[in-house]
């Protein structure tokens, strides 16, 4: 696959080709799904954490 012939960037810049073919390309929809389940699962484990604390130890009486 050829590349288009592009403008040089200046000296000392940084050129990231994070989008090289499209299997590489990360799908946003995915990537936010993923990242927004892993804050609400954390909060649901300390919310019944907190309710099993606050009921106190059903075996102990």
């Amino acid at each position: 696959m050829t590349v288009p012939s592009q403008k040089r960037p200046g000296h000392g810049t940084i050129v990231l080709n994070l989008f090289i073919g499209r299997d590489d390309m990360i799908e946003p929809l995915l990537c936010g799904i993923v990242l927004g389940l892993i804050p609400i699962t954390l909060m649901g484990l300390f919310v019944a954490a907190w309710n099993q604390y606050r009921r106190g130890s059903a075996l102990g009486g």
